[in-house]
């Protein structure tokens, strides 16, 4: 019951912290909105927004809520990555492209690992979306770790195809990554498991899948 309690209180503190930010971002008070984001995720774990982005690629920002209960955990990576995204929208807006790079990427990294662990509960209205973030961050190179998030939020969701594009952008990238190719191995011999009717569904037929697992595995042995 104090965890439900203390949810709620914080989706009802999110939903007042969003709406003052659409309001200091429709008068473009910029330095406003950025303070309210800093103080809200002070709230949350305890560190600014600064700081948080600082962690991005050096640690997994998922343990910001290390040994909190899943539920709890996840309340508040939801509510940080909606934060940052915000904060994204107003760096880009202000064309600071590094540091707008920066917290979509963190917003994303601590939504998918959120989103990995959920229990299939609705997610608050102010949640971010898995699309939108990816489709912000389009321009850019994601880094690895990124990447595997990706691959096994979508490999989670059953979106074969999309888990398979995140493999091959990855691929292009570093073509000879030994974890890339032991990832995309792992990821197609998990989904060969699954019925055909399971793979047609995520749009990636068997066929495919085996003939790219043929591919890495070949690669591999090169690699050996």
């Amino acid at each position: 019951m104090y965890r439900r309690d203390y949810i709620m209180r914080q989706i009802e503190f999110m939903v007042e912290v969003m709406q003052q930010l659409s309001g200091l971002a429709a008068e473009k008070r910029y330095q406003a909105a950025m303070t309210v984001i800093d103080e809200s995720l002070e709230e949350l774990f305890g560190l600014n927004g600064t700081l948080v982005t600082r962690l991005f690629g050096r640690e997994p920002l998922g343990q910001l809520t290390f040994g909190e209960e899943a539920d709890l955990s996840q309340a508040k990576l939801i509510a940080a990555a909606a934060l940052l995204q915000e904060a994204g929208d107003i760096q880009a807006e202000q064309g600071a492209e590094d540091d707008s790079f920066t917290a979509y990427a963190s917003a994303l990294e601590l939504l998918l690992t959120a989103l990995l662990s959920h229990d299939g509960e609705p997610l608050p209205e102010y949640a971010p979306d898995v699309v939108e973030l990816t489709a912000v961050l389009a321009p850019f190179h994601l880094p690895p770790h990124l990447n595997q998030l990706l691959l096994r939020y979508y490999h989670k969701t059953g979106q074969y195809d999309e888990a398979e594009n995140v493999l091959f952008d990855a691929l292009e990238e570093t073509p000879e990554d030994e974890a890339t190719i032991k990832m995309g191995i792992t990821f197609y011999q998990l989904i060969l498991k699954e019925s055909d009717a399971q793979l047609e569904a995520g749009n990636l037929p068997r066929d495919e899948a085996k003939a790219s697992l043929a591919e890495l595995q070949a690669a591999s042995r090169r690699d050996g």
